[in-house]
């Protein structure tokens, strides 16, 4: 562990700071178990909460590993969303594309109602910046989405510079975001720590630059599942960094 504060401090944002995936399946689990019915309804009677969820789950595994599918689905969320519960409840045998819209709506309804930082995190976040530790945030993402997360997380006050793919038009783990988070707040690389989810984009991209990383394993995977990925630092929380 880094025993004193860095200059500068970068973030991610979703499974970082805010809570996204834990909401994410807790949405993903209410929906399938609403409209369950509503299938048993239209002949489909042998189809439970729990296979749409499967279901569901298993093309979005699909959808989100090709690296062309991930970024325009990140920029594009809404019909991202539509696409993969579309394309989950065709793997169940069901082509009804009113009812994909229908839930797509539900599920993200539910998603604003439901999201919330995670444990100590805004506190971590706090404690960094009365430290003096000048603090980025560097996220991927369509900027309406995303700016609406930072809104209501209220980051805008203890951020020194907010960055979003959408908005900037370069996200990680292209070197130049990390770059011109860099140049924005005058801070050298050596100086400078990143903490982030997904240990590619978060972690090694920003370590090649000689950023320190630090891989939050927020959903508590395990370094043995990173392909012999090696970050300086692992915690399953930034609150562990203060």
């Amino acid at each position: 562990m880094k025993k004193s504060f860095p200059t500068a401090a970068f973030f991610d944002l979703d499974d970082t700071i805010l809570g996204t995936t834990a909401c994410s399946n807790e949405c993903w689990k209410l929906l399938s178990e609403e409209y369950t019915p509503k299938i048993h309804l239209k002949g489909h009677v042998n189809i439970t909460s729990e296979k749409i969820v499967k279901a569901i789950n298993d093309f979005r595994l699909w959808f989100w590993s090709d690296a062309n599918r991930n970024r325009s689905g990140r920029l594009n969320p809404e019909q991202a969303l539509f696409e993969t519960i579309k394309g989950g409840l065709e793997i169940l045998g069901i082509k009804d594309l009113e009812m994909a819209e229908s839930m797509s709506n539900k599920w993200d309804d539910m998603r604003w109602s439901k999201l919330k930082p995670l444990p100590n995190a805004i506190d971590a976040l706090n404690k960094f910046k009365m430290a003096g530790v000048k603090l980025a945030l560097i996220t991927n993402g369509n900027a309406q989405i995303q700016s609406r997360k930072v809104q209501l997380l209220e980051l805008e006050t203890l951020m020194d510079h907010v960055q979003i793919e959408g908005e900037f038009g370069v996200g990680k783990p292209d070197p130049a975001a990390y770059l011109n988070a860099l140049k924005i707040l005058n801070v050298s690389p050596e100086e400078t720590w990143m903490a982030g989810d997904n240990i590619e984009f978060d972690v090694i991209a920003p370590m090649k630059l000689g950023i320190y990383g630090i891989w939050v394993d927020t959903n508590e995977i395990g370094l043995e599942s990173q392909n012999g990925l090696t970050p300086d630092l692992v915690v399953e929380s930034i609150a562990e960094l203060v």
